[in-house]
């Protein structure tokens, strides 16, 4: 019995939606027309990739000495486990989402495009919206323009800049949201590469802005990974100048002491004469030790600096990636009969219940 009515109750849907054909057509041309229209207006994307891989180098036997001497300058380098730590390929990511990097990347220079010479240049070019981004501006962003309209006013404050605190404007916010619509990254952990996708109406745009993306992302890592070695290079190369300036003065005495007394051959001159000879060679000690240490440590600069090997270099893309055309007036024919198919159905149950309350009501 049970299968029976079931059987029925497929059959009474069925013949429902067979008087309706003609509404369910209709429906379906009208979302095709649509669909048509949407396929029609969707502009061409094109998409270039740089693929790369970062190629580290191990720590260096030396290390260990380098340690002890960043911590006569106060500087941590951490132990030779730690400074062969590399950064992992899964937080490239983060250093993308970063303002530092979008701004950066904004003021990239670009060239072949005319007058625009840069990424922000370009936004603001294009700032006119097509009759596609109007329509979905009218139609699916209304509920947000309405609400903006009852937002009070935002007043412009200015605030004094502090030290390690990223300021973004509201302009640069949505040149930021502009920049996560055109690049992604695709990090293959497995394989040990990385992918820089950029995707844009302009093949010109796309392919330079994946390559500026490739260039920042790879000298922001640089930056961090040599981070600790440069302070120790850049404290070396101040007691390298300061140990010279004090080896000439140690030498300049010396040789006018010498000079001043050439026939004496009293105690106090002899006394005096290898106290600066002792002065000299103390400092020339000195300086000699950080000419080492220096080189030790461009050394370790260089050995901390990851070398980034092109996998595939980008290339200006000549044929389309999106959209795809058929695909998206099969969708809109999908959705019009869903659509469709669902009104017909539901309308009389609808109506049904909406009686049933309107009578409870009046009870």
């Amino acid at each position: 019995n049970t299968q029976a009515e079931d059987q029925i109750d497929i059959i009474a849907l069925l013949s429902k939606i067979w008087h309706r054909k003609k509404t369910i057509l209709k429906t379906v041309a009208i979302f095709g027309i649509i669909g048509v229209f949407v396929a029609l207006l969707t502009p061409n994307k094109y998409t270039a990739l740089s693929m790369f891989t970062p190629n580290y180098s191990g720590a260096s036997s030396g290390s260990s000495g380098l340690k002890g001497l960043a911590s006569l300058a106060g500087i941590n380098i951490g132990s030779s486990s730690e400074s062969s730590k590399e950064i992992s390929p899964m937080l490239y990511g983060k250093i993308l989402e970063s303002a530092v990097f979008k701004k950066e990347l904004l003021e990239a220079p670009l060239k072949n495009l005319g007058t625009v010479k840069t990424l922000r240049a370009y936004f603001i070019e294009n700032t006119s919206t097509s009759v596609l981004g109007t329509v979905k501006e009218y139609t699916i962003g209304l509920p947000s323009k309405i609400i903006g309209l009852f937002k009070k006013e935002s007043t412009a404050t200015i605030f004094a800049p502090v030290d390690g605190i990223q300021a973004v404007s509201e302009e640069d916010f949505e040149y930021f949201k502009a920049i996560d619509n055109i690049l992604t990254i695709s990090i293959n952990d497995k394989d040990g590469y990385i992918e820089m996708v950029a995707k844009s109406e302009n093949p010109q745009i796309a392919a330079q802005v994946a390559k500026n993306a490739e260039l920042i992302l790879q000298n922001q890592i640089i930056a961090i990974k040599t981070k600790s070695s440069l302070e120790l290079l850049k404290y070396l190369e101040e007691q390298y100048a300061a140990k010279k300036v004090l080896l000439r003065k140690a030498q300049n005495e010396l040789s006018s002491f010498k000079d001043r007394n050439l026939n004496i051959a009293t105690s106090s001159f002899s006394n005096n004469q290898t106290r600066l000879a002792s002065e000299l060679q103390t400092a020339n000690a000195v300086f000699d030790n950080v000419v080492t240490q220096l080189e030790a440590v461009k050394f370790q600069v260089t050995k901390d600096t990851p070398v980034f090997s092109i996998i595939k270099p980008v290339v200006v893309p000549n044929e389309k990636s999106e959209p795809k055309r058929s695909l998206i007036l099969v969708v809109w024919l999908f959705l019009g009969a869903v659509c469709s198919i669902g009104f017909v159905l539901a309308k009389e149950p609808v109506q049904n219940l909406l009686k049933e309350i309107k009578k409870e009501s009046i009870s």
